[in-house]
């Protein structure tokens, strides 16, 4: 009779460890992971979000929805849209393992694409937040001219938007309502990530970045906590810029609605943009990363990252748009009242 009821009893417990040990072998692999992806000499970065729903698990790319899947006790298969410099859309399928608190794979391109990659290597180790901040600032010297790579950034294209952003989005005409055709300010981020070279200068209360693209001006202000009463809402917004450790931490505001790239993702008024500057030990190299704060359009706050080269033989050049070259083929193919009619969706 013991002996049944040591048997009843250890098969009670197994069948309710065994959904539990299934449970967490999802479970583990939830939280946040810094992913490294190596495409030959360059080395492209992102934060990997993974969270368990009742329906499986879902997961995001610096902000951006990517599909993943486990297989057996350890395989992942992760697929992430992106976009390459010419604008082709493609996916980066990472097939892999994990374990603990990494995992490795590699990857390949699929998809038709300008910007060919080899398949390489890819790895991720979970990332923690509990960061001790310097409490003393530890400024680095920013100034000079800065010239644009194309190193870390995973550009990723599609984002997690709330209801009204996928509202916006699909009402959008990539051609006929981005800004820059116009020759309108593309505002930030866009302006951030664009691949053209910037200039910063210091002085003693703010930075001023001068950028080539669209000859725009921004000044960082480090001990102006607000603007004045009379500055109006722009695509430059205000920026108020602080030192954590050695991270320029910049946080800009007052910001007219605009778009996030030319894919035609809306920014609000009310957003933050965030941008966090941090410098290579040689000094040479400036990486930034981009985070729009915007819960009215996004779900997720969306990520870009982007690096400089520094570089003293750099020159800015002046910029020209001439917006007739928008305008007069518009006419030309009898499109102008359409493009009038839909003027309320454009600003």
């Amino acid at each position: 009779m013991k002996k049944i009821l040591r048997s009843t009893i250890k098969l009670i417990l197994f069948s309710i460890l065994i959904p539990a040990l299934s449970f967490s072998s999802e479970t583990d692999i939830s939280g946040i992971w810094r992913i490294s992806l190596q495409d030959g000499a360059r080395t492209l970065i992102g934060d990997l979000e993974i969270e368990e729903e009742v329906s499986g698990l879902t997961g995001y790319l610096e902000g951006g929805p990517v599909d993943i899947k486990i297989d057996g006790e350890n395989s992942i298969e992760i697929i992430a849209d992106s976009r390459d410099v010419r604008g082709f859309i493609f996916n980066r399928r990472m097939t892999g393992t994990f374990e603990g608190n990494y995992m490795t794979g590699t990857y390949q391109q699929e998809g038709a694409v300008a910007q060919k990659e080899e398949p390489g290597p890819w790895k991720a180790v979970r990332k923690s937040y509990s960061i001790k901040q310097s409490e003393q600032s530890n400024p680095f010297d920013i100034s000079g001219t800065w010239a644009a790579t194309q190193q870390l950034d995973f550009r990723k294209y599609t984002m997690s938007l709330t209801e009204k952003g996928k509202n916006w989005l699909e009402s959008y005409m990539p051609y006929y309502d981005q800004p820059d055709v116009r020759c309108a300010s593309i505002g930030l981020p866009a302006l951030i990530t664009y691949s053209f070279p910037f200039e910063i200068i210091e002085s003693e209360e703010r930075y001023t970045m001068l950028y080539e693209y669209q000859s725009k001006v921004r000044r960082i202000w480090m001990n102006k906590d607000k603007p004045s009463e009379y500055m109006p809402p722009s695509r430059m917004g205000f920026s108020k810029g602080k030192w954590e450790g050695s991270t320029l931490v910049i946080k800009t505001n007052m910001l007219e609605k605009t778009i996030r790239d030319f894919r035609g993702e809306l920014i609000s008024e009310n957003a933050t943009i965030e941008e966090r500057y941090s410098l290579s030990e040689d000094g040479q190299t400036l990486n930034a990363i981009i985070i729009v704060h915007d819960e009215e359009n996004y779900k997720k706050a969306p990520i870009r990252r982007t690096q400089w080269l520094r570089n003293k033989a750099t020159e800015i050049f002046p910029y020209t748009c001439d917006p007739d070259s928008f305008y007069i083929p518009m006419y030309q193919e009898n499109k102008m009242q359409m493009y009038i009619d839909r003027s309320e969706l454009r600003f």
